[in-house]
């Protein structure tokens, strides 16, 4: 099924973040929902994620009785306890006991909990907080491939920036020259390759030249990006002729308009001569200096109506593509 064509000839609605609700988002690492209830933001929903009995369960986070955050309270029996009344919900939402009740006298059926779809894949808990369109969003058979390493290049964080801005910066590399000198471009060569963009299930994708070191610029490698809608991209890196291959796995998790926690998964299938602090602590680098730059952009939120910007055939064709398959998805921040 081809996303946008689909979407293109059913959206009547005008544009809002609505649509948002019904994509899969990973919210935590599977290690971090463990004996305590987790409190997390998901596109301004108030979340509370607990386990039970190895179960991951996802409510809004309120109490129905006195509005007070479920993630506050503590897990007893497999249950949620509401730190404020004691009041005890089961992993289904149901308020299974009020303590305060007397002997005999019903539960009201009006005291449940708002239950939020919640599953777990690649180590991260996902939540659809809406009705999923899709399944969770697939790795590439690279992840699945025993050749590759992945373990010592995951990384997590939060940015005070929109979740599209941040994919339209990953995938832009007409700024490498000027937000990376000496990492990933040269301000002496700034200019910036053609090219093709091709659709793929879900998203598109498109591929670039890029050097493979800076002291030999005609030794170069291909980089390809895959953008899947809404905040996922890969960046797939290859030499040709070579079977030595490298991926990233950017996903972004928007809590609000303004305000992004990233997950990043690397792996590749052969040993770098670069040690893996050495290649961790250069990657930690480039994403400060981007943090600094798409925290900074003004709107915060990125326009999805393209006569909002100006915008450069060649240099801007990945990012024009992404603000216009986003709006064709009825996605546009207000």
């Amino acid at each position: 099924m081809n996303l946008t064509e689909t979407t293109i000839n059913t959206v009547k609605a005008s544009p809002s973040t609505a649509v948002l609700h019904d994509y899969w988002y990973p919210v935590a690492k599977s290690s971090e929902i463990a004996d305590k209830p987790f409190k997390f933001t998901l596109l301004d929903q108030p979340l509370v994620l607990w386990r039970a009995n190895g179960q991951i369960t996802a409510f809004y986070d309120l109490c129905i009785h006195r509005g007070t955050p479920l993630s506050l309270g503590w897990i007893a029996d497999g249950q949620l306890v509401c730190a404020y009344h004691g009041w005890q919900y089961r992993v289904d939402g149901a308020c299974s006991l009020i303590p305060s009740l007397p002997t005999g006298q019903s539960i009201p059926a009006k005291a449940k909990a708002r239950v939020f779809k919640a599953v777990e894949k690649y180590g991260l808990v996902w939540v659809c907080i809406g009705e999923p369109r899709f399944e969770v969003p697939e790795f590439p058979p690279e992840y699945y491939d025993p050749s590759f390493n992945w373990q010592p290049y995951f990384s997590e964080g939060r940015w005070n920036a929109n979740a599209a801005r941040m994919i339209e910066n990953l995938a832009d590399y007409s700024h490498f020259a000027w937000v990376h000198p000496g990492i990933l471009g040269d301000r002496a060569n700034p200019l910036c390759p053609e090219v093709k963009l091709e659709t793929i299930d879900g998203g598109f994708q498109y591929e670039i030249d890029t050097p493979v070191n800076r002291l030999n610029p005609d030794l170069t490698a291909k980089q390809r990006y895959v953008v899947i809608l809404p905040f996922m991209l890969l960046i797939q890196r290859w030499q040709p002729g070579s079977v030595e291959r490298h991926t990233n796995i950017y996903l972004c998790t928007p809590m609000s308009s303004k305000e992004t926690r990233f997950f990043r998964f690397a792996g590749r299938n052969y040993r770098d001569h670069q040690p893996d602090d050495l290649l961790n602590q250069k990657h930690q680098t480039i994403f400060a200096q981007d943090k600094v730059i798409v925290e900074a952009q003004r709107p915060e939120e990125l326009p999805t109506d393209l006569s909002e910007e100006l915008h450069l055939k060649g240099p801007d064709t990945p990012a024009i593509e992404y603000r216009r398959r986003l709006r064709q998805l009825n996605i546009a921040w207000q």
